[in-house]
């Protein structure tokens, strides 16, 4: 059984869906003025989406490694391919054995 909390969740949810939905129906943009329920109602929802889908991402070895890379391209290290063969030929790979996989 849901909590009166939940229930208010959604509700606001369910209202934030309509809208869109009409809005994609009538081909119009969708602008949401969202009440504080309905901020904290998809706020919620999008947070466990992104946890459950993105949350490697956010890890601190993940973002160390992004924070690494940019660095690596903003000094100029790094190589640019103008095919994926040439790239593969880089890093010495067979390029037969490659599409036979």
């Amino acid at each position: 059984m849901q909590t009166t909390a939940q229930r208010m969740s959604t509700r606001a949810l369910y209202s934030i869906v309509r809208r869109a939905r009409l809005a994609g129906v009538s081909r119009r943009p969708l602008t949401l003025t969202l009440s504080p329920e309905e901020s904290t109602a998809l706020a919620d929802v999008l947070t466990t989406v992104l946890e459950d889908d993105q949350s490697w991402y956010w890890t601190e070895a993940w973002q160390s490694g992004e924070r690494a890379a940019e660095d690596d391209i903003a000094t100029g290290r790094g190589e640019d391919f103008e095919t994926m063969e040439t790239f593969l030929e880089d890093l010495g790979l067979d390029l037969a054995e490659v599409r036979a996989v």
